[in-house]
């Protein structure tokens, strides 16, 4: 007879937690780390009768959270794993016909639905860790909810979450929350900053030697962002000892490492050892013993930056909720210490929720997904709705990869849904099926989605990164690090299996591989071209820009294409520019390229040049003048662009300025004539009318600066316009002498000025005035120097009032000219005559 089980918190709840269920179809249960909800949950439903003759189905957001909760639930339930208690993962299925609780990774219960739209066999389903908010848990939920309204009623769901807010969720279930509090063994919480210029790595085994001296007898947990940080924080602990003088183990825990060294690092252990963790540890495994924590407040999330369209892994703050879980690992069987390398302030700054996937992610797999389900993205009920933007972002790579046409779903779409694979890598394999080369297509998918099988790429020149490490997959390299190597065959084989399964036993291979084909049915747009020779920055063929890293073994190859590419890390100066990791040299006859005709002025020449060129997507591989004329309508609409962007350089205006002054000033003192205001020639803009019809016929800046511009500019007039322009605003008005003077147009708000001598308007008793009389016009009345001797709007004000003063003061300096007692009845005068004695 076993030992009866270890109370957890979580079994008070059980009863409401079962009746809720029972009642409902559905429950929503909260409660923190170490409640025990994980691993008595689901045994109590089966044990109730809740799942009828069906599964429990658990979801875990990881593969190795998925193994080590049914190991878990396995030895608690006292049977082998794989007998009642089992687990399924990509490429790992250890459950058989005996299985009544099944613990899956999120996307392989997507996977199923596909196949199996009612889930035949299952009775219910428990999301576990749903704080986490997965792409493939939002799904699964949303998918689950259609199922259950599509007729499998007696479908009971489960989602549990450590810290979540629950509102939201009850909402689109329709079902009650349970919360569950956890066990409530004291953590003191120190934040020690510490000098942040110094490596994190050195700061990182600083704090565990201070915690291994300090927190109570147990393990301590570290939490670092990735790979990189726990390798420099293993070397930096080398020869690590406890209090005794007896070595402490160091132990890695990360996604990437085998089930094995997960396993190790997960056992329990008399002895004190140091794990040190990624993000994976916060929530979904636990590691019994622990009494300290370390945390260093990031964590390597991937997030799509839809600047470059590429995912790049980003080091950052974590959450304030997941602050408090890392720190909640300390307390689970007795009282701990949490050591924080960061300040109060900071973690006070931070966001309370780590940021949902799907407002963070490439959503190509799950529109993908979507699609496959038969539902529209745009309308599928989503449990959080994605931007419309990342949708559509996400349908265009689908209809480049041939999963999506015009009516949808394409039955290559219904291959590449089915395969355990980013879309892009699925056309791969399917590609590589189809010519006969599955083994060499997996091998290459293998090696995108692992991690790379050297920790130091070869120094080494070669035409292709891709080879050298499939080379090694063949062959084996000393260089090349076994566990990697060992992951990425054994990926590779069961992608082999896999595909196989769907699509049948591929043809025989019709000679070597030739790996340019098949890279491009998944990576179309990664082709790049060298900017300069000797540069390390290329142009991509789906836009952007790359820079080729110092690792590739890719030296020369003026054409590439980008086999692994990722974007820039945070903080860097560039972050619109890629780093292609590793490429493959290409040649461009391998490439289906189109000949265009292309037009584009030459700020240099200031003319429009027109030329054949070589196209790949974005990128020009060759190029040859046009002969003739080529198209005209192309040559002015770029020429038409040019001058709207420089006008006053594109056009001549000083014979139209006046002209045009005019023009502008009727327009504003007269809006119900519907004026153009012709601002297009001196604010630079995008073309409009005007501009597009004075470039018809030119190609160059010089052919716009010889155009009539006035005549074309009156043209632009209809007959209305023009004629009242002369009759409102007139180019010039004729004076008592007989003569024409013309009129300066300014600003608009202000009079157009008239300027004459003084003896010119003798006779003329008032201002001359515009606008069919409306507007005096300003007039400046000029001595015989014409300099001006008085201005003003009022002309017969002057002549009673002021020309008197004038006169006596200009009739001494200019004697030969006339200065009559009564200048409104003195004939005007063009020039001086001689002036009979007074």
């Amino acid at each position: 007879m076993s030992a009866p089980l270890p109370r957890l918190p979580i079994d008070a709840h059980l009863p409401a937690v079962l009746a809720a269920l029972a009642a409902h179809g559905a429950v929503v249960v909260v409660a923190p780390p170490g409640a025990g909800k994980t691993t008595r949950i689901p045994p109590a439903i089966l044990e109730a009768g809740l799942a009828g003759d069906g599964r429990v189905v658990v979801l875990q957001p990881r593969r190795v959270a998925a193994r080590a909760t049914a190991a878990r639930m396995a030895a608690e339930r006292g049977c082998p794993l794989g007998g009642e208690v089992g687990y399924h993962v990509r490429f790992d299925d250890r459950t058989g016909p005996r299985t009544r609780i099944e613990v899956l990774t999120e996307g392989l219960l997507t996977r199923r639905l596909q196949s199996d739209p009612f889930l035949s066999g299952v009775g219910c389903v428990v999301l576990d860790e749903f704080h986490e908010r997965s792409l493939d848990a939002d799904l699964a939920l949303a998918l689950l909810a259609e199922v259950r309204a599509a007729g499998r009623e007696d479908l009971r769901i489960v989602v549990m979450s450590a810290t979540l807010e629950a509102g939201p969720l009850t909402t689109f279930l329709g079902a009650p929350v349970i919360e569950a509090e956890g066990r409530a063994f004291e953590v003191a919480v120190r934040h020690v900053p510490g000098n942040e210029d110094r490596p994190l790595a050195v700061r990182c085994a600083a704090a565990i030697r201070t915690a291994l001296a300090e927190a109570p007898p147990g393990h301590v947990l570290c939490f670092l962002p990735g790979v990189r940080e726990i390798d420099a924080t293993a070397a930096a602990l080398a020869g690590l000892v406890g209090a005794d003088g007896q070595p402490v183990a160091v132990l890695p825990l990360h996604g990437r490492l085998t089930p094995a060294a997960q396993d190790r690092a997960l056992a329990p252990s008399d002895r004190p050892k140091v794990v040190l963790a990624t993000n994976i540890a916060e929530t979904s495994v636990t590691l019994a013993g622990v009494t300290a924590v370390v945390d260093s407040g990031l964590a390597r999330v991937p997030r799509f930056d839809a600047a470059v369209g590429l995912t790049r892994l980003e080091t950052g703050p974590i959450s304030q909720a997941s602050a408090v879980q890392r720190a909640g690992r300390a307390g689970r069987t007795a009282a701990g210490l949490c050591l924080r390398l960061y300040s109060e302030a900071r973690f006070r700054q931070w966001p309370a929720q780590t940021l949902p996937e799907v407002r963070r992610a490439d959503l190509a797999n799950v529109v993908l997904d979507v699609r496959s389900w038969g539902a529209d993205p745009d309308s599928f009920q989503w449990f959080e709705t994605p931007e419309p933007e990342a949708i559509r972002r996400a349908e265009l790579l689908l209809r480049h990869l041939g999963a999506l046409d015009a009516q949808g779903l394409t039955p290559l779409g219904r291959t590449l849904a089915a395969l355990p694979l980013h879309p892009r890598l699925s056309r791969l394999v399917v590609a590589g099926h189809a010519a006969g080369h599955l083994r060499t297509a997996a091998a290459i998918a293998a090696l995108a989605a692992e991690r790379d099988v050297y920790r130091t790429p070869p120094a080494v020149h070669a035409d292709s990164d891709l080879e050298l490490r499939l080379d090694a997959l063949q062959r084996g390299d000393p260089a090349a690090d076994p566990g990697a190597l060992a992951q990425v065959r054994q990926v590779r084989d069961q992608l082999v299996a896999v595909v196989e399964r769907a699509l049948g036993r591929a043809p025989s291979p019709r000679g070597p591989a030739d790996l340019a084909p098949l890279l491009l049915t998944g990576f179309f747009d990664r082709v790049a071209q060298r900017r300069a020779i000797g540069s390390d920055r290329f142009k991509l063929a789906g836009g952007g820009g790359a820079r080729l890293d110092r690792s590739s073994a890719v030296r020369e190859a003026s054409l590439v294409l980008a086999v692994g590419l990722e974007g820039a890390p945070r903080g860097e100066a560039n972050r619109n520019e890629h780093i292609i990791r590793s490429a493959m040299a290409l040649d461009a006859s391998t490439l289906p390229t189109s000949r265009v005709r292309h037009t584009r002025f030459d700020p240099e020449r200031g003319a429009v040049v027109q030329t054949w060129q070589v196209r790949y997507l974005e990128l020009v591989l060759a190029e040859h003048p046009v002969g003739g004329d080529g198209d005209p309508q192309a040559v002015a609409a770029a020429l038409a662009e040019a001058a709207a962007a420089q006008p006053t350089r594109a056009f001549d205006q000083s014979a139209a300025g006046e002209w045009l002054a005019r023009v502008r000033w009727l327009a504003a003192a007269r809006p119900d004539l519907d004026l153009p205001n012709f601002a297009v020639l001196d604010t630079p803009g995008a073309p409009d009318a005007l501009i597009e019809a004075l470039c018809v016929g030119a190609r160059s800046f010089a052919d716009l600066r010889r155009l009539d511009l006035p005549g074309r500019l009156e043209g632009a007039l209809s007959y209305a316009q023009r004629s009242a322009l002369d009759r409102l605003a007139p180019e010039r008005l004729t004076l008592p002498d007989g003569t024409s003077q013309r009129l300066v147009y300014g600003e608009p708000e202000a009079a157009p000025v008239l300027a004459a001598r003084i003896q010119q308007v003798f006779g003329l008793r008032e201002s001359p005035s515009v606008l069919g009389g409306a507007r005096p016009v300003l007039m400046h009345l000029l001595a015989p120097n014409n300099r001006p001797a008085q201005i003003t709007h009022d002309l017969k004000s002057f002549w009673a009032n002021t020309y008197p003063e004038v006169r006596k003061d200009l009739r001494g300096r200019y004697p030969k000219h006339a200065w009559p007692d009564d200048p409104l009845t003195a004939p005007p005068q063009t020039r001086p005559t001689r002036r009979k004695p007074d």
